[in-house]
């Protein structure tokens, strides 16, 4: 028997990346940055709409990219677990 807790969940940032995943139904929510360009935040938030997965809007690109551990700005990015 593991003594490990819950597996956390893994953040894959990117828009490539997150569209490919949100399309695959592996993705289960999304970040988009609330100062994303306003064609990738309406690209991405249809995408999940369509595939029924959950979105956040309220974190900046800046934040995203410190949630997700990188050294830039990220407009996007999923957990899967």
């Amino acid at each position: 028997m593991s003594s490990e807790g819950p597996q956390q969940p893994m953040l894959v940032a990117g828009l490539t990346q997150s569209k490919k995943l949100i399309k695959v139904g592996m993705a289960s929510s999304a970040f988009i940055a609330k100062d994303a360009d306003a064609k990738i935040i309406n690209l991405v938030a249809e995408l999940c709409r369509t595939h029924g997965v959950p979105y956040n809007e309220a974190k900046t690109k800046k934040e995203l990219g410190i949630m997700c551990g990188i050294d830039v700005d990220c407009a996007v990015c999923v957990t899967i677990n």
